[in-house]
């Protein structure tokens, strides 16, 4: 059984005293397991809320945080984790790191470094309830992996939704990104699990070419401060398997024409992402900054450089190598 409590106060502390009276039990914070932040409250800053909760020893740096579309009680009030019985597992497994590539996952300790720290903005996982929109483009662009927290309309016992991700800048919410961006991000910082790349044949029309992806190595990124501007380079190397091919395009491209085609694809997606992250976010995720300010002699050198405002002008060079280790069994029906 779940209570589901709510109370007004001036502050978190305050209303935890209320609580307290309450309850037949006493509350101990230390086994929360998510903080989650309507985006209203987001907007306003979210810096005095990390700091007050990561210097509380009763927080854990490991809670899950999230940013809620939608009123985060009522978000609270719809989730139904029926295939849970015990509702705390519920949030560690869908907010925990090994969960999805569709969605960031930031515990408060990450959030925290992130906001203080100047070099990297930080990015939160986003939830909302479904809003049920079934319209054709809705499907295809899910259909690709690319859609926003609540845009698809699913038939299920839990109408709530994680996808895609929440932009930071200077501890404020900036903007909310799909989770094609969510994969983007994953691929450039190295923490991608796994992911369906598909492509349309070469060969065949209304056919598809669909690769899993996975992530062995870390990426190359490299930062170079010389010009007016930043030049900003990644090299991202990814690991593929055949899991659909017509038997045309592995006959006419081979193996080296398909990795040539995924790593074109993937190249364009990653420097459409970084764009997105200058001009529409104006915030470095990826953490391109904590690669720049290596090169100053001291961190008063780091901070006049100004660096969240340089990024958004910076130049970006983004190269993609896909391996396709295994072919699997791809034969032409007779």
């Amino acid at each position: 059984n779940t209570t589901m409590l709510t109370i007004d106060a001036e502050d978190v502390y305050t209303a935890l005293s209320i609580a307290e009276n309450s309850l037949s039990k006493q509350i101990n914070l230390s086994h929360t397991k998510l903080l989650l932040f309507s985006a209203e409250l987001a907007k306003e800053g979210l810096t005095d809320y990390v700091t007050l909760f990561m210097k509380d020893s009763q927080f854990s740096p490991n809670t899950y945080v999230a940013v809620s579309l939608c009123s985060a009680d009522e978000y609270m009030r719809t989730v139904n984790p029926s295939l849970e019985v015990n509702p705390a597992k519920y949030y560690t497994l869908i907010f925990s790191k090994n969960n999805s590539d569709y969605m960031p996952a930031t515990s408060l300790r990450d959030l925290y470094f992130s906001i203080s720290a100047l070099g990297r903005e930080a990015v939160l996982p986003a939830a909302n309830l479904s809003r049920g929109e079934d319209s054709r483009t809705v499907r295809m662009e899910a259909a690709r992996g690319d859609y926003e927290a609540g845009a698809l309309s699913k038939s299920s016992e839990n109408e709530t939704d994680v996808s895609g991700m929440a932009v930071l800048r200077d501890g404020q919410l900036s903007q909310v990104l799909s989770s094609h961006d969510a994969m983007a991000y994953h691929m450039l910082t190295g923490k991608l699990k796994r992911i369906y790349l598909t492509m349309p044949s070469q060969t065949e029309e209304g056919k598809y070419i669909t690769l899993r992806l996975t992530q062995t190595k870390r990426p190359r990124r490299e930062v170079d401060l010389a010009g007016d501007v930043p030049l900003l380079s990644a090299h991202v190397p990814l690991t593929a398997e055949i899991v659909e091919c017509p038997p045309q395009d592995i006959r006419e491209l081979g193996l080296s024409g398909l990795n040539r085609l995924a790593s074109e694809q993937v190249a364009a997606q990653l420097a459409s992402f970084l764009g997105l992250t200058a001009t529409y976010c104006r915030a470095d995720v990826t953490g391109f900054g904590n690669i720049a300010k290596m090169q100053f002699p001291d961190y008063p050198s780091w901070e006049s450089y100004n660096w969240p405002e340089r990024y958004p002008a910076a130049d970006f060079s983004v190269t993609a190598e896909v391996n396709i280790s295994r072919e699997g069994l791809v034969h032409e029906p007779k």
